[in-house]
Parts: structure tokens; sequence; C-alpha cells
């Protein structure tokens, strides 16, 4: 089996990291993969040695980019072509327009967004939703629940042990003994960043004693900042810019926290499960998929500021709860694991190769 695989980001989140497990996965399964994405973006230059082929993607329309692809399909006829986000899925339509061998098509979609161009969803043979949310939303925007199937998004087994905790704090410049909350994630709006603050100020007005550590780069930081400032509690909290390595690092957190109000499906909580954290997360999109509210994490209704800092406070109070809750996180995180992505995606593969034969 032959793959194009087309990605149009130009930074490094959850979806490219995604792409490359399931590069990766799909090469374990004797799949031919190519990969289409700019230059200068990160996952160009993590692919390592699959066929990387370069295309500057400069919006959906990018017609010079479409023709190179083209190109390509008639050379290599791929028999599919994986599109990994809404602008891929534009070039990866009108490349298949312009070439003369016609691959089959599948979308990625990891958001629970209603659909601003639902035609080239429609277009497409088959589309992949990270979560039955993700596929729920698909639906109320138009597609037909048969086009869609749903492959949850993985992740690798952490390294990180509970044992590296002393030298995660040190690379983090984080102070020892202290009780430390922790966001990961693109300083964005959606994700709730304020909301953290707010919970936070009221935990520490409350005479707890906290640091909370910010991981991630993004459009919001200068205002977050401020934020805190406002806030008055500038000094417990942390920027700590973009982690590379941030998988290694969840051991130094004692709670990890997503206030997101869009959740495809969350795999950075995933992360944090694995990694032995107790979770706190907005109970959106396919977040209350992965947790079971009070077994293997805490939900919380998204915006509630004030609900939000009990669950800190309870989980804060009691190390017994933080202990059980982290362990049953731990084994609900192994049930997401990259391989099994891998498995689901090659099966929808093979499903649309076999309904093309017909």
């Amino acid at each position: 089996m032959k793959v194009f695989h087309i990605d149009s980001e130009k930074t490094f989140r959850g979806g490219q990291r995604q792409v490359l497990y399931l590069l990766e996965g799909l090469n374990g399964r004797g799949v031919e993969n190519f990969l289409f994405c700019p230059r200068k973006s990160p996952l160009f230059e993590r692919a390592g040695t699959v066929n990387k082929i370069a295309a500057p993607m400069l919006g959906e329309f990018d017609i010079f980019s479409a023709f190179k692809i083209s190109r390509r399909i008639n050379r290599e006829k791929p028999d599919i072509i994986h599109c990994h986000s809404a602008h891929a899925l534009a070039l990866g339509l009108l490349a298949k327009k312009l070439s003369s061998f016609k691959p089959a098509l599948v979308a990625a979609r990891r958001v629970i967004f209603p659909l601003r161009c639902r035609k080239k969803y429609i277009m497409a043979d088959r589309i992949i939703a990270i979560s039955a949310a993700v596929k729920k939303s698909l639906e109320a925007s138009g597609i037909a629940p048969v086009k869609i199937d749903i492959v949850y998004s993985g992740i690798r087994p952490s390294a990180a042990s509970r044992d590296m905790e002393t030298i995660s704090r040190k690379l983090l410049g984080l102070k020892d003994g202290v009780f430390t909350i922790a966001v990961v994630g693109a300083l964005t709006k959606e994700k709730g960043h304020s909301i953290i603050i707010d919970a936070v100020s009221e935990v520490l007005a409350r005479g707890f004693k906290l640091e909370l550590l910010i991981a991630g780069t993004g459009p919001e930081e200068k205002k977050l900042r401020r934020y805190a400032t406002g806030k008055g509690i500038a000094e417990n909290v942390l920027f700590a810019g973009f982690q590379k390595n941030i998988l290694e690092l969840f051991p130094a957190f004692n709670i990890v926290i997503s206030a997101s109000d869009s959740e495809g499906l969350g795999t950075s909580i995933l992360d944090a499960m694995a990694a032995g954290c107790a979770v706190i997360a907005s109970d959106v999109g396919g977040v209350p998929e992965i947790i079971e509210d009070s077994v293997n994490g805490f939900l919380f209704k998204a915006g509630d500021a004030s609900a939000l800092a009990e669950k800190i406070i309870a989980l804060a109070s009691d190390a017994g709860m933080r202990r059980a809750m982290a362990e049953a996180g731990r084994s609900r995180a192994a049930e997401f694991s990259s391989e099994k992505t891998a498995d689901a995606t090659f099966a929808v593969y093979e499903k649309i190769l076999n309904e093309r034969k017909k």
C-alpha cells in the first residue's frame, strides 16, 4: 500500500505529533508513506527518513503546491491521499482534480467546530474523526454518518516516572516542595488559561500554597502575563515557554489541568495520565470519552473557575485521592496507544480500497 500524507500546518501541535506517530506506525505495517508539508515546518524537520516532499502550502488555493502534489500522484500512483487538516484537504482535493490518476482520499477531522466548508468533506471518500464527539459534530454539519470512521488519537507509552520528579523540577526552575499545577498546550483563547489563573487565584486566597506552570507559546501569552499580574499572583505563575521534551517533565507536576472550551479529544490529557499525574479537565468535546469523573480524573463545567478551584483544593488536600486517581488515569491512558491508532487507520484504508474494487 502506498499513501500520500498532506499536512499544511507550520507549527507543531498535537495534530502534527499524531502525523509522526501514524507515519511510524504505518511504516511498520508495510505502508510506503510520502509526506507533503512546508519545508520550514517542525513536522518536516522531525519526520526523519520518511519520503518528504516540501511544498509551500500558501493557503487552500496554492496552485503551485497542488500541481506539485498532482505530478507526484501521476508518478507514484498512491492508493490513498490522507489529508490531515482542513487546509490540507482543500489542497488534496485540488491536486486530485489536476491529476490523471485518481486515488482514494481520506480527510482527518480533529476538532469539534462546525464545518466552514461542508462541500470539501462531502467530496472525501472517508472522514476519520478522532472521537465520537467529533463524529457527532460532523453529522450536525450535514455529513452522512456512513462516511465517518472513529479512530481515536493515540499516545506513546510514557518514558517518565515519578522517580524523575527532582530532575524535572530543576529543569523547569520549580521550587522544591511546592505543590505544582501545570497546563500544557498552545496559548490560544480557546484553551482557557485565564480560567485556570482565576481558579488558582481563588485557591491561593484560601491559604493554599502552590505554583502554576504554563507550558507553551502562542498569541495570548502577553495578555495572560498581564492578567496574572492584575490578579496579584504573578510570582506564583511560571511561563515556561515551549518545552520540546514535555513528556519527560510531567513527573514535576502534582496536577495537570485542561480548561479548554473546545477539545476534539485531548492527547495532552492522555500524556499527563500516562505519566501518573492527577488530571482535572473541562467536560467538553471528546474529553468525557477519556475521563470518568471522580474515577480517573475530575471533570468541571467549562468556564467555571470556582468549580475548578474546588477540584484543585480537593486533590491538593488529599494525597491518597491524588494517587488513586493518577493510577486509574494511567490505566485508562494505556487504552489509547499510537499502535492502536495505526491499526485502526490501516483498517480504514483497507476498507476503502476493498470498496473501490467492487
